[in-house]
């Protein structure tokens, strides 16, 4: 079995490395490599992995949403992991057997079956999925309304449990090393976080300006519809900076840890989300108190000196930081001010949310995984999504428009659509590209376009890291439809852009850019086709304009309205999407993985605590944002929550008397 799984991951990943929209050979290449060093090398996956998770995701330059280098990253993972327990699996238990011992890692059973359990609802849902989209149907750049939607927001489950053997595995060679690997994975995971959030924040609003309405997403694009995949990320991951603080007893090492805790701080406080200095806050100072605690049990002649007195600065050090976000700038104290509005209209999503139940079979089974987004805009009020981008063929003589099916005959396009009935969310969602070597000057667009009725339709070229537009270059134009005996027709058009001089000004020329296209009227649609951007050089800047790759490189944001995408809400979030049961049983999962963690002894793992802060502080957030429906994010949760499970056993059966 373990060679079927390996094979099974090895081939998959092969497949989705050799569909990569920018470097498949690159991707296999790489895949291959890593599944041979993790074969190799068995617990390198365990830093490397959660490590690696901020960077392995390239949407707006590949236009995959359901599928991301993350995935690559685990399949070749299990590939060489599976492959390594199919190896050695003969031989332990040639050992045990001799020994007369028990296989040392198991987790309890009561745990065991609810994790079966919450597989089996899992299926459900993702079979539920499917039927509510009308069945499954493949598209490497399927979006949120489609079929597979409801598989991006399966694999994370999927994938944590393909981990759990591998856990176990780890467990009977060393639970507390494999754990303490996966933290210190953690915290290189922040340092990267850390500055990708320096970095964004120089190059847009200015790393002391606290009055900009810019909110930090650093590097999850996922949140180019909004969401709180950075907010979930900071919240599981601060316990463990703090833990690797409290741990190291080299001083030039505490020193480099000190300054990741103050970027840490900074980050977390750039999101100016009221839930993340919630969710960090109660956890770290729990365990700040219970550190203090112990500390003051031990002899004068084993603490350090040195370490208390920078412990003191650090602390000055962070709540400084926290002054100067919360007083330094004016953007928090107008958010604060709003919390009772926000709350109201928070509270009114939720039950938006819930009124999507409308069955017994809703109840029980939910709406099926992914497809809160579909259901929220065709039913709650002024739930509708900004717009919407269709790949269509044009068809040959006599058939109908080929919709989601880029193998089709015929030259492709794209429709983009505007809002459904609400004007004020005109132009907040388009269709974008990633740029570079953009002109100084102006630039010009061309492209095919076919419209019904009077279309306005918006061209712009902006230094945008993905929410916020900086310097920008835009036109908006009028397209009037062309018929021939009565049938709309395509006809070319060209716009110039105009506005700011994207002149490089220092290192700020590493600022990203974006092209987008939108349409802007309600209740309006546009074709486009052979779209061109063009500088001073007339060097052609947009790839796969003519749209013959499908959607790759092309990338659907929004700006200012997600309401149709998340509810806001974990537990409402599983309870819509999954039904009532899987939302009890993944609370008898946590409550079970608390509980074990809270009875075991922490001399054995010195982690227990710092794992139950990282658990709750998900939990904390979750209850005001969505958690399932950032994959990676999400599948790290459930890795954690795995790890409380297993190595808990460990520490049980590691206690037993010979």
């Amino acid at each position: 079995m373990k060679w079927f799984v390996a094979l099974a991951c090895l081939v998959g990943g092969s497949v989705l490395a050799w569909h990569h929209p920018l470097w498949s050979a690159l991707c296999l290449v790489a895949l291959w490599l890593w599944a041979d060093l993790v074969f190799w090398r068995p617990g390198v996956w365990l830093w490397v992995v959660p490590a690696a998770l901020p960077v392995m995701n390239f949407s707006p330059w590949t236009g995959w949403l359901v599928f991301e280098e993350f995935d690559l990253l685990l399949l070749g993972t299990l590939a060489g992991a599976y492959a390594r327990m199919a190896v050695t699996t003969h031989a332990n238990s040639a050992i045990r057997s001799a020994n007369n011992q028990p296989s040392i890692g198991q987790p309890e059973r009561g745990l065991h079956a609810l994790l079966l359990a919450m597989a089996v609802m899992a299926l459900l849902g993702l079979w539920r999925g499917f039927a509510g989209a009308g069945g499954f149907r493949f598209d490497w750049y399927a979006g949120y309304t489609d079929a597979l939607n409801s598989w991006r927001v399966f694999k994370s489950l999927s994938f944590a449990l393909l981990f759990f053997p591998v856990l176990r595995w780890h467990a009977s060679r060393g639970g507390a090393c494999a754990a303490t690997r996966l933290a210190q994975g953690m915290v290189a995971g922040m340092a990267v976080v850390t500055l990708a959030v320096l970095w964004e924040r120089a190059a847009f609003p200015g790393i002391f300006d606290f009055s900009a309405n810019y909110r930090t997403v650093a590097l999850f694009w996922e949140m180019h519809v909004g969401g709180a995949a950075i907010d979930v990320y900071l919240a599981m991951s601060c316990p463990f900076v703090l833990w690797a603080l409290v741990t190291t007893r080299r001083s030039v090492v505490w020193l480099m840890l000190a300054l990741l805790a103050v970027l840490t701080a900074y980050a977390c406080l750039t999101t100016f989300s009221r839930g993340v200095y919630l969710a960090v806050a109660l956890p770290v100072l729990a365990l700040v108190g219970m550190l203090w605690w112990q500390r003051r049990a031990l002899p004068p002649g084993e603490r350090l000196a040195w370490r208390e007195r920078a412990n003191g600065v650090l602390s000055m050090l962070v709540l400084l930081e926290v002054v100067a976000a919360l007083v330094g700038g004016s953007f928090m104290a107008e958010r604060l001010t709003r919390s009772e509005a926000d709350l109201s209209s928070r509270v009114d999503h939720w039950r938006h949310g819930l009124d999507l139940l409308a069955s017994p079979a809703d109840w029980l089974l939910g709406k099926g995984l992914g497809r809160l987004p579909a259901n929220y805009a065709a039913q709650a009020p002024k739930g509708e999504f900004p717009g919407a981008v269709r790949h269509r063929t044009k068809p040959q003589p006599g058939q109908p428009d080929q919709l989601d099916r880029p193998d089709q005959p015929g030259n492709a396009f794209v429709t983009l659509y505007g809002p459904k009935t609400q004007p004020k969310l005109s132009g907040s969602f388009a269709l974008t590209q990633r740029v570079a070597r953009v002109s100084g000057t102006s630039h010009q667009v061309l492209l095919d376009v076919r419209v019904e009725e009077n279309t306005r339709i918006e061209f712009s070229v902006c230094e945008r890291h993905l929410l916020y537009d900086r310097r920008c270059q835009a036109t908006r134009v009028r397209v009037k439809p062309v018929r021939v005996q009565g049938q709309a027709v395509w006809q070319p058009l060209a716009a110039t852009l105009q506005g700011d001089d994207f002149a490089n000004d220092g290192w700020h020329g590493a600022r990203l850019m974006m092209f987008s296209v939108s349409v802007v009227d309600v209740a309006r649609a546009a074709d486009i086709d052979n779209v061109m951007l063009m500088g001073q050089s007339a060097t052609l800047l947009l790839n796969n304009g003519d749209f013959s790759a499908g959607m790759a490189q092309w990338f659907p944001a929004a700006q200012s309205n997600f309401l149709p995408w998340h509810l806001d809400n974990f537990y409402l979030e599983v309870l819509v999407e999954r039904g009532l049961p899987t939302l009890l049983l993944f609370l008898a999962v946590v409550l079970g993985a608390m509980v074990s963690l809270w009875r075991r002894p922490d001399r054995p793992l010195p982690l227990v605590p710092f794992i139950a802060a990282s658990l709750a502080a998900v939990l904390l957030v979750g209850v005001v944002s969505s958690v399932m429906d950032v994959p990676r994010v999400a599948y790290m949760f459930m890795l954690w929550l795995f790890v409380a499970i297993q190595n808990s056993a460990v520490v049980a059966r590691a206690l037993q008397p010979a």
